[in-house]
């Protein structure tokens, strides 16, 4: 049935009066991300008594920023799925009060304020549900809110336990025997480790080294962080390898031992679940008594394509993700080189394989993941529907960089001269295996830039 032009106005002239109640701007069909407005957040307000089924109806009808609007408005006491959004671009910003949003679905951008102090000068470094957690240069990291600047403060590096003690955190001196023996559960010998066999001596870091290489993600619970209840998962760089764990009950950080190391890990069901560098997936417990987090196996060991040399980072990076029907999913990426015709220049390039586990237990690598789009970076890693979101291409791999360590060499290295390319943000198709740039971002993303990072936005 078609719809009428009374009506049609009548859900503009509804969607104006959003904006106008929550102080959010009108914005330009440009998708020119500098020029975009700011998105004046304001706390969440008592859900008006309309039933569910009007609140999705108007929400489902509403634009980019008018659904922040929206959520703003109706959110506290309203069912939390109703403000699921497809992913956004959290982009790297020049300016120091502000930060930048863009939405693959709507190919629109948006300005929002960047709140003191967890979006001053810290880098991102993982998002869930609408939350960035976000590392300053003391070894704190906090959890923020972009949308409504909610913010809360995860306990601080040295409640880890295995960091010599300081006066000021510029630096942070690994025990290097300390972490090891949690890590592997017992004493040296530590076979064929990085900082060698017995662990000797310590290992430091400066304040931005930490942050650009120490911390690899950090995987938030499904449970809100707002009024402070969070549960949170540290995965550590590879030659570290143990997760550390917190919650808000228990205010500190937490290893625990992992003897093949965690590379990436979700929240799922109600419980972390990890993937390691040897292709193991794993279900963590916490011991309601000790707070202790324990790790059990849940899937066959993954066979892995990688030529990884002694001592060195594994040669690919593997994500764990879940699909909208509970099945646990591996992506790999592997990072390569191809010849660009236009120029006869090598570029970087990558390509993706993609794992599902099956209801006999089993590993089953394919390309056709049905009307599903995955989300890889330094975020939770997502697998999301397409319907209703034309502009996200089914069966693909959207991906952001998540090395900031290699981002900051390159930024170095290419500092005198212009240099970008795919690795900062692109899409990957898993049917043709073909690597896209997101032409509405406009232009180019430098690759040396600290890396975007995808976040589903979420008001309450």
């Amino acid at each position: 049935m078609g719809r009428s032009k009374g009506a049609a106005a009548r859900r503009r002239k509804a969607a104006a009066a959003v904006r106008k109640a929550n102080g959010a701007p009108k914005i330009s069909d440009a998708p020119k991300i500098p020029d975009a407005p700011k998105v004046k957040a304001q706390p969440p307000r008592p859900c008006p008594s309309l039933s569910p089924d009007l609140l999705a109806n108007i929400h489902d009808r509403l634009g980019f920023l008018d659904r922040v609007a929206f959520a703003a408005v109706f959110a506290t006491s309203c069912d939390e799925n109703l403000f699921l959004h497809a992913p956004w671009l959290v982009l790297p910003s020049n300016k120091r009060k502000t930060g930048r949003l863009f939405s693959i679905a709507d190919q629109r951008g948006a300005t929002v304020p960047a709140p003191e102090p967890a979006l001053r000068d810290h880098f991102v470094i993982g998002s869930a549900r609408g939350w960035l957690a976000t590392a300053d240069i003391r070894g704190q990291i906090y959890l923020v809110n972009p949308s409504t600047g909610e913010q809360h403060e995860l306990p601080h590096m040295s409640t880890m336990g295995v960091f010599g003690p300081s006066s000021n955190y510029h630096n942070f001196s690994l025990n290097i025997k300390a972490l090891l023996t949690i890590r592997y559960g017992h004493g040296p010998p530590f076979n064929d480790h990085y900082w060698g066999p017995e662990g000797h001596g310590t290992f430091s870091y400066t304040a931005d080294q930490m942050r650009m290489w120490f911390y690899r993600k950090v995987v938030l619970s499904s449970s809100r962080a707002r009024h402070g209840t969070y549960a949170a998962m540290l995965i550590t760089e590879w030659k570290a390898g143990a997760p550390a764990f917190a919650t808000a009950e228990d205010r500190v950080w937490r290893l625990a031992p992992s003897h093949d190391g965690v590379e990436d890990a979700i929240h799922h069901d109600g419980q972390f679940y990890s993937v390691s560098y040897s292709g193991l997936v794993e279900a963590w417990e916490r011991d309601a008594e000790s707070g202790a987090y324990t790790s059990t196996v849940v899937a066959p060991r993954l066979a892995v394509e990688e030529h990884k040399e002694e001592y060195r980072e594994p040669s690919c990076r593997k994500y764990l993700a879940a699909s909208p029907g509970g099945r646990l999913m591996v992506v790999i990426k592997y990072p390569g080189h191809v010849v660009d015709d236009r120029y006869s220049q090598s570029r970087w390039s990558c390509a993706f394989k993609v794992h599902v586990l099956g209801d006999d237990g089993q590993w089953k690598e394919t390309t056709d993941i049905g009307e599903l789009a995955l989300f890889v970076g330094m975020n939770n890693s997502l697998c999301v529907r397409t319907i209703g979101c034309p502009r996200i291409k089914a069966g693909c791999v959207y991906y952001t960089d998540d090395e900031r360590g290699a981002a900051e060499q390159r930024k170095q290295a290419y500092s005198s001269h212009e240099y970008s390319d795919y690795r900062a943000v692109g899409v990957y198709s898993l049917m043709d295996g073909t690597v896209k740039k997101i032409k509405a971002l406009g232009e180019e993303q430098p690759s040396f830039y600290e890396p975007p990072v995808w976040i589903t936005p979420s008001i309450p």
